[in-house]
């Protein structure tokens, strides 16, 4: 016992360093793998609730469709019997001519037609009348019944008069039990009733339908009642033609009367399928009689599975996993064999063992790093990529991925395909990174502004962004109200929806930008728009561009939506702009017709604070800037030689002495060079030795000197590593001359 307990231990401990080494890539494989599934599940259910929405909505469609052409029989009834009520005696030829009008074969297809029944108390009285209404094309009508029983009641007239009609002619309907139960239903009410299943007596083909009629009273102006108005219906004919003015292909529909019976079935589009993904029944009434109308879901609907594009994901997922597992392996196993190269040679290079031990353990520390990041970036990739636009996405880089494998002995084609696949991914990082700025909601920054300076201040900009072929026009209203938002989300919006315009107008135009105060009072049309009650300052950016239509229009806002071609934009813009305006308080609308332009209005509550609280918007005039001393010279350093160029020539515009650097050893060795240099005006992140390395040696060569910080990143990366004095004196990126200014000039003066 003892000695098999011993050599399990012994097999566990040879296979710990196994665990250890492929410890890395079993665990980007397994998260890999529980992202991927996890992002396909979540596809595949909201594919599987959109289809089902679609389901419900062609399904309310065909229901609907019923109802409305049941309601418009029942209307022909009540007209029918209208017409029997507004005249003492009809006859034959007059019911015809009404009747005739009607045009029932053309415009209601599956009525055999609207008849006039008699209801007499005895069989004589029954008989005269039958007698009265024969004619040449009844000569032979007398009433006969079901059974061989007594007829009480008579079909005197029926249109159109066909051979299938002719054999209704004097049938006794209260002879059979089911018609009856409707007729006299529709004596004790006083409204239409419909009867249950039956075979028509007009069936006289040999392929026969399900039928059913709809009996209406007739009642004598002292309240007797004295016969009744109805229609036969054949349940296929009528049915299939209300279907085929309705695109339901997709569903297979199924009535029933009254209960889900085989015997009560009035008609079935298609024989239903075992293994319909969607099934729903609806009980309707129609005349006092309920159906229960059965809809399932047809092969062409459930032929696209809502698993298809959990599928894609799944798939693209895992192969992105395995490649990046691979990838991890391989790194794993060329350690392996670097490791085995050194300690087969460990006994040749005693000399050199502590160097060679000292350059392992750093290698393996920095490769342990990379295997880390690069299994955070992973993770985070593929965590992250639920809320991705996988179609675009995953469609470039498997399709490149998948000629990559192919030509894998082309190297030019290998090449091409592999940058294609780069350039899909950091389509798709860059659409992410749009997808997180909108979803953060960042905080705005509001004051109280006039809307009328800032965008007469902006007529620079927006001529240089829209480009010579577009006009640009502002009518702004006198006395326009002060409003309280942020200035510069408001200045982005109104140069989103023009930029929006000019690229409505491929051939030019013009963008109108106008101002106007508004008062929406409680219950006007406004208000009922969705304006809420009180004072308003309405800002209207139009165009004359191609406009869009009212299915667009309704979109417009949607993030990600757009009309533009692959690469001109995201569908973030206007999204953005309805979003800033929402969190200001306001209401935007937009007004569109094809061919004609678009027009966005954009609501902003009024403020109601005092106007001095508006702070001033003009730019310092060029007097009012300090201005640079004659022995003052800064050193400018900055790799970005545009940049550079810039705050040099700025600086020497202020009137200071300024020498420039493109990188710190640069910058060290003008130093060595200028003792005279009084500020060094750094940026913080460049190659080589950065900002903050520079300001140490060049304190620890002048302690006397000034420095000043600049960066494109937040503020808190000045401060991060350095010195506390990075984050006391660090001017942010982009910066304006009078900004720049008055930051060397507090820099200089400062003790």
């Amino acid at each position: 016992m003892r000695p098999a307990l011993t050599g399990g231990i012994r097999l566990l401990s040879r296979g710990m360093p196994f665990v250890h080494r492929y410890a890395a890539p079993l665990i980007a494989l397994i998260v890999g793998v529980a992202a991927t599934l996890l992002a396909a599940f979540l596809t595949a259910q909201a594919e599987a609730g959109r289809r089902e929405a679609r389901f419900e909505g062609l399904a309310s469609g065909a229901v609907a469709a019923i109802q409305s052409r049941m309601l418009a029989q029942l209307t022909l009834l009540r007209g029918t019997s209208g017409f029997f009520q507004a005249s003492d005696a009809i006859d034959r030829d007059d019911f015809r001519d009404f009747i005739g009008g009607l045009r029932l074969e053309e415009n209601y297809p599956g009525v055999l037609g609207i008849g006039y029944a008699v209801y007499a108390a005895n069989p004589d009285a029954l008989a005269r009348l039958a007698s009265a209404a024969r004619d040449e094309r009844a000569p032979g009508l007398r009433p006969w019944a079901a059974g061989g029983k007594e007829a009480r009641s008579a079909i005197l007239f029926l249109e159109p008069m066909n051979r299938m009609n002719l054999q209704a002619l004097g049938f006794d309907m209260t002879s059979e039990p089911t018609r009856r139960a409707a007729m006299e239903g529709a004596a004790a009410s006083g409204h239409a009733r419909m009867s249950g299943k039956v075979r028509l007596v007009q069936e006289i083909d040999p392929v026969k339908q399900a039928g059913f009629l709809i009996y209406a009273p007739l009642f004598r102006p002292a309240g007797g009642l004295y016969g009744w108005v109805y229609s036969p219906l054949r349940a296929n004919d009528l049915f299939g033609a209300i279907f085929s003015e309705h695109d339901l292909s997709e569903l297979v529909v199924e009535i029933y009367d009254e209960r889900v019976e085989p015997q009560r079935l009035l008609y079935r589009s298609a024989a239903p399928r075992a293994g319909a993904g969607q099934i729903v029944s609806r009980r309707m009434e129609v005349a006092g009689r309920p159906w229960i109308v059965r809809l399932s879901s047809s092969e062409s609907f459930d032929s696209g599975p809502p698993m298809l594009f959990g599928a894609l994901v799944g798939a693209a997922g895992a192969l992105i996993t395995l490649l990046l597992a691979t990838l991890m392996l391989q790194q794993v196993r060329a350690k392996e064999t670097t490791e085995r190269e050194v300690r087969s040679r460990t006994g040749q290079l005693r000399k050199a063992m502590e160097r060679l031990h000292e350059e392992a353990a750093a290698r393996e520390q920095a490769e342990a790093q990379v295997r880390q990041m690069q299994k955070m970036e992973a993770v985070g990739q593929l965590t992250g990529g639920i809320a991705h636009d996988f179609n675009n996405m995953l469609a470039v880089i498997i399709g490149n991925l998948d000629v990559a494998e192919r030509r894998l002995d082309d190297p030019s084609r290998l090449s091409r395909a592999i940058s294609n696949a780069r350039q899909g991914a950091d389509k798709a990082a860059e659409l992410t990174r749009r997808l997180l700025a909108f979803g953060r909601r960042q905080p705005l920054s509001p004051r109280v502004i006039d809307a009328n300076a800032l965008i007469a201040g902006m007529s620079e900009l927006l001529e240089r962004s829209l480009g010579a072929t577009v006009r640009h026009e502002t009518d702004l209203a006198d006395g326009l109200w002060r409003v309280h938002a942020d200035p510069a989300q408001l200045e982005n919006a109104i140069l989103n929806l023009a930029i929006n315009a000019r690229d409505a107008m491929p051939d030019g135009g013009t963008l109108r930008v106008a101002t106007a105060n508004i008062s929406v009072a409680e219950g006007s049309d406004r208000h009922r728009d969705g304006l809420r009650p009180g004072e308003l300052v309405l800002i209207t950016v139009s165009d004359t561009g191609v406009g869009m239509s009212p299915e667009v229009t309704a979109r417009a806002i949607e993030p990600f939506f757009t009309t533009k071609e692959v690469g001109r934009g995201t569908g973030l813009g206007l999204s953005q702009v309805y979003g800033f305006v929402k969190q200001s308080g306001g209401h935007l609308r937009i007004r569109s017709t094809p061919g004609r332009g678009t027009s966005i209005d954009i609501y902003l509550p009024r403020h109601e604070g005092e106007a001095e609280a508006v702070r001033s918007e003009h730019r310092p005039a060029d007097d009012d800037l300090p201005p640079g001393r004659e022995n003052e010279l800064v050193l400018v350093v900055e790799d970005e030689e545009q940049v550079r160029d810039m705050a040099t020539e700025a600086l020497r515009d202020l009137g200071y002495s300024v020498v420039a650097a493109a990188g710190g050893e640069e910058a060290l060795a003008m130093m060595a060079e200028r003792g005279d240099i009084t500020l060094l005006f750094t940026d913080i992140v460049m190659p080589g030795m950065n900002g903050r390395r520079l300001a140490e040696e060049a304190r620890a060569r002048r302690p006397d000197l000034k420095i000043l910080f600049t960066t494109g990143y937040t503020p808190d990366a000045a401060d991060n590593g350095g010195n506390g004095a990075a984050a006391g004196a660090t001017l942010q990126k982009p910066y304006g001359r009078a900004e720049l200014a008055r930051r060397v000039r507090r820099a200089l003066d400062q003790a």
